[in-house]
Formats: structure tokens, sequence, C-alpha cells
């Protein structure tokens, strides 16, 4: 029989010499510190990962996605963010949208403007929100690309540095996302010797232990030479005990890490839904209020008016104080108020809601954006007076500010207190529609002006039809801005003194491309101002 030589109690310095250490345990950085940042780096990579899945994946199903290149659009569209454009047929096609289009201007390039106003026939006007005027060429309906949906915040910042010649910033944001790449990676030696500490454990368990059950015998045994240093159980107990309570604590640890590399990616996609949304909600609103010195809680919340998708300007005058007023219509285009005009205070009464007071000589209301005039139009408004200089309640300009030489659209009281439609089929000729009563009584009265091909001028007094000429149908298409209170009147008939109005105005109502209904006259009037 072969002589066996176990050494069953080796020495705890053999046994901890026989122990592994972990490359990299015994690094300048703790654990914890290189799996922070890796993780963090993992999270930061994950969201711009899922950024540009929102920004190119609906390629896929045909949409379009393409970088924004200038700041017209502003600040709701801001340069290099990229704008996921959505197919619509040309019947969805609506005022107030987004939309990306053949830039009529510019072979094979794109134009991201939104829908303004009508233009001739089936043609679309087009302005960016932050353009003091409209574009200069209509389009047409099968110009547009499609509809604005999504939008990827800056993403494409790149593209517009290597445009601009910004090589500088690609430099920089290139080593960025290398040392991100880089310290993604810091935690590797860790995964590394946790799985080569377990292997090697369970490989000595194996080998000095036979399977329970088994018979010990020579061949079942390993012969070492004396002196050779063999594992005590106790030893080798201790030492799996380590590595497993390692491995959780690693397992527990990455489980983290890839938990937030998740939370990170998703972020990505949450963003571009936050930011983006739907065109109706992403879209339907452009430029900001400017600054002005009354806030949303000095406002009277009870008498804000809805309006149609039809309306150009809607000025409720609800402000109790401040140089602007809040337009109401889904454009949200802001008035501005000139000295001499002022808010007036009131209640959520219907005949004594707040209101505008205008003093005849200085006083009105502007509009920055320059619109194009249609060929049917509706002008809107509450009055109340007891001048006897009359003055235009509203009207189209070719200028925003200052004084000007004439109107082609134009809603005016005259001395005698009657009310006035007038506009310029051609710039030698005018024509004047005028009620027969007066109505500068001091009482408040709802007046509608209205112009159409179909029935030609027609104005409405507190809901009713006082005036109509079926001959005059026709206004200049040119462009201008529409005013409050102001208007230069001296080639109507029965012009007034002052082109200044002198009272209180509410209610003030712009349907730049629309002639209202009698029937929405009359609910207009009902509902009071």
């Amino acid at each position: 029989m072969t002589s066996i030589d176990l050494k069953l109690r080796p020495s705890r310095a053999a046994a901890a010499a026989s122990m592994t250490v972990p490359r990299g345990a015994s690094g300048s950085w703790p654990h914890w510190v290189r799996l922070l940042l890796a993780t963090l780096a993992r999270t930061v990579l994950g969201t711009l990962i899922g950024l540009l899945l929102w920004a190119a994946g609906p390629a896929i199903i045909g949409w379009t996605p393409t970088t924004v290149m200038t700041g017209s659009m502003e600040p709701r569209i801001s340069p290099g963010d990229i704008v996921v454009a959505k197919p619509v047929a040309e019947t969805d096609i609506h005022r107030g949208q987004v939309l990306l289009f053949d830039d009529p201007d510019k072979a094979d390039h794109l134009r991201l403007h939104r829908y303004l106003e009508n233009g001739t026939g089936a043609e679309i006007v087009t302005k960016g929100d932050a353009n003091p005027a409209a574009d200069s060429t209509p389009i047409a309906r099968s110009a547009v690309v499609g509809v604005g949906f999504l939008r990827v915040p800056y993403l494409g910042m790149p593209f517009v540095w290597a445009a601009g010649g910004q090589y500088g910033h690609l430099i920089v944001v290139g080593s960025l996302l290398l040392l991100l790449v880089g310290a993604s990676r810091l935690d590797r030696d860790l995964h590394r010797d946790a799985k080569e500490a377990r292997v090697p454990s369970i490989t000595a368990t194996r080998r000095w232990f036979p399977a329970s059950g088994s018979a010990t015998s020579a061949s079942s045994v390993a012969v070492h030479p004396v002196g050779a240093s063999v594992p005590a159980a106790s030893s080798s107990a201790a030492t799996r005990r380590a590595v497993r309570r390692r491995e959780r604590r690693l397992r527990r640890l990455r489980g983290a890490a890839g938990a937030l590399a998740v939370v990170g990616a998703a972020s990505g996609l949450a963003l571009t839904l936050v930011v983006g949304g739907g065109a109706g909600a992403a879209y339907s609103a452009p430029v900001a209020n400017p600054t002005s010195s009354y806030t949303a809680g000095s406002s009277y919340d009870c008498l804000k008016e809805s309006y149609s998708s039809e309306t150009s300007y809607g000025f409720p005058y609800n402000e109790l104080s401040g140089t602007t007023t809040t337009d109401g219509s889904t454009f949200a285009r802001v008035g501005t108020l000139t000295s001499g005009a002022s808010f007036v205070t009131g209640s959520c009464a219907r005949n004594d809601s707040p209101s505008l007071l205008l003093d005849g000589s200085a006083g009105q209301v502007t509009t920055a954006v320059n619109l194009t005039g249609q060929a049917s139009f509706t002008v809107e408004t509450w009055f109340k007076t007891t001048s006897t200089r009359g003055g235009a309640l509203a009207s189209f300009t070719p200028n925003q500010t200052g004084t000007a030489t004439s109107a082609d659209r134009a809603l005016f009281v005259t001395n005698a207190g009657r009310i006035a439609f007038g506009v310029r089929p051609t710039t030698s000729t005018v024509k004047t529609l005028t009620t027969p009563a007066a109505y500068n009584d001091g009482a408040w009265h709802h007046v509608v002006a209205t112009l159409s091909s179909s029935t030609g001028a027609v104005v409405y007094v507190d809901g009713t039809a006082v005036a109509s000429d079926s001959t005059s149908r026709t206004a200049q298409s040119a462009t201008g801005f529409w005013r409050v209170g102001y208007g230069p009147l001296g080639n109507y008939t029965g012009a007034p003194t002052s082109a200044f109005f002198a009272g209180q105005v509410d209610g003030t109502t712009i349907y730049n491309n629309s002639a209202q209904t009698a029937a929405t006259v009359q609910s207009r009037f009902a509902a009071g101002h």
C-alpha cells in the first residue's frame, strides 16, 4: 500500500500565503468611488443614447428629423434642437402648427416656421416666432413635409458648430465623451476580480474535500510531497464565506448601477416627451409674453374668454395694471399700451367687467405681427363713449406705431356717434358703410363689422345687423398691423375730427381671414363683455 502523507494542520502563514489577493483591491480609489463614477458616466451616456433614439428612431416609420440651425423660432425652438416632423395630410394642416416644408427661397433646403395665415387661394403664409414679419414667399400645401411633433433639445449642436466653423466646441465635446466612456469602465476590475476570486475557491474546495459519501482512498485523495502546503478546512471555509460576501456586495452595487443606467436612458426619453409633446401642445403657443408689471394673479380669471381657431387677436383687457395686454387666441400675441391707454377695474358682473380706457389723443394698443390682410375678415369690440369727436375703434395700418397716412380696414365712430366701417378696394378708392343710428350715449354697445366676397360688408350692433353693402366685397391684399383706438381716417366718408377714440373698449377681437356669421355674432353679444 502506498504511503500517504496528509498535512491536516498547516500553519496560518501558509494558509494566508495560499489566498489570492484580487487585482485592483489595493487601488488608490475606494471601490465605492469607482462604482459611483462609473455609474454616473453610464447614466449620462444612457441619457444621450435615449435622446438619440428619439431623434433618429422615428425616421424608421417615415417621420423627418431635422436640426434647427437658426433662432427664427425662439424661444420655443432653439438652434441645435432636433425637431421630428410627422407626416400630415394637406386637409389636416391648420393655423398655429409648426410646419416643416420645402424652403421656397432656397432649393433643396427645408424651413421650420409656423402657419400664420391663409394666403391667396390655397397658399399658406408662414412666419418664424422670433421674426418681426411674415415670410415673404407663401407656400403651397403640397410643399409641407410634416408638422412638428417632437423636439429633442440641443442634441444637434455639433451640426450647428460644424456649420459655423466652431471646431473648438467639437473638440471639447468629443473629449468629454471620451472621458465619459473611460469613466464608465472604472469598475471593470472589480467585476473581474470577483470572478477570479470565486473560481479558485471552488476549485480548491473540490480538490481537497471529496464529495459527501464517497470513499476515501488512495485514488480519491491527492498525494503531496512532505512539506507541501495544504489549506486547512477552516481556512478554506473562511475564504469561501469572504468571497461570497464580497460577491453579494458587488452584485448589489452592480444591480444599483444597472438600475441607474436604465433610469438615465429613460430620462432621456422622458425629457424629449415632456419638452416636445404633441404638435398641439408643444407648438400651439408661440413667443412668450414680454415682462410686464402684473402677474397671473392680477387678472380676472372668471372673465377669461374662449376663442375659436379663427381668432387672430383676442384682447379681453382683464389686467389690473401694466403696459401690455394678453392675447387670448392660440397665437398668444401681445398688445402694447401707449401713453393715454390704461386699465379700468371692474368685477365679474356682465356689465361691470374690467376694460380699457383711451384718452382720445394718444391712447391706443399696438400689435407686433405684420399680417397679410385677407379678403374676408371681422373686427369686433365692445365700446362706450359720449365723445362728439369720434375716433377709430380699430384699424389696419402699414406701420406698427406712430402716425400713418391711410388705413385699409377701419371701424370707427363719427362725430355724430354713428358707427362706420371703411375699406379701400384700391389705393385710390374707398368705401364706407355707416349705421343710421348714433351710439355715443354713454352705454356699452357691441359692434361687429365683417367683409366677405359672398355677403359684402355688414355691420352688427348689439347682435343685430343694422347696415350692409353687398357691393363692397373687396379690400386690398396688403400687409400691415392691427391697432386698437387709432386709425388714419381722412379719406373715409364721415371721417371724424380725431383719429384717436375717446372712451372705453372691451373684448376687442380680430379675425384677420374670416367673416363671422350672424349666429356667431349673436352668441358673442349674448355672452356680454
